[in-house]
């Protein structure tokens, strides 16, 4: 029995419409997605939001006494710490949604990835040596 081209086209329509929801549902999500880290030392806290800039930075009392190039080296490394938690965090959001194995999971996941890499261990190790 031969295709009607009717259904075809009805079939193509409602697969398109599904694809748009879903990707909206997915923008939006992301919009709220965020990265939260803490210094090992708990001198800072730092939240990224899901661009992964600052949205949030608490210094302790402690933190304020520091030398600035030491608290600068804090705020930087726990910052990256936080963007490596947002990546995280959306390759999972998007591989819930998309599956993770799926183009798009991939894509979206990697691009995070390799934008915020998980920091190296001398990042944090440098970090604690301050101390």
């Amino acid at each position: 029995m031969p295709l009607d081209p009717e259904d075809a086209v009805e079939g193509w329509a409602q697969r398109i419409e599904q694809q748009t929801s879903l990707t909206t549902e997915l923008s939006e999500r992301l919009q709220r997605v965020t990265g939260f880290a803490e210094s090992p030392g708990g001198d800072a806290t730092v939240t990224v939001d899901h661009s992964g800039g600052l949205a949030d930075l608490r210094l302790s009392d402690r933190a304020m006494r520091l030398p600035a190039a030491e608290l600068a080296g804090v705020i930087m490394a726990t910052s990256r710490q936080a963007q490596a938690v947002l990546a995280r965090r959306v390759a999972e959001l998007v591989g819930g949604m998309y599956g993770s194995d799926s183009a798009t999971a991939t894509f979206i996941g990697g691009t995070y990835a390799a934008q915020f890499p998980e920091p190296a261990d001398d990042d944090q190790d440098e970090e604690r040596d301050r101390r």
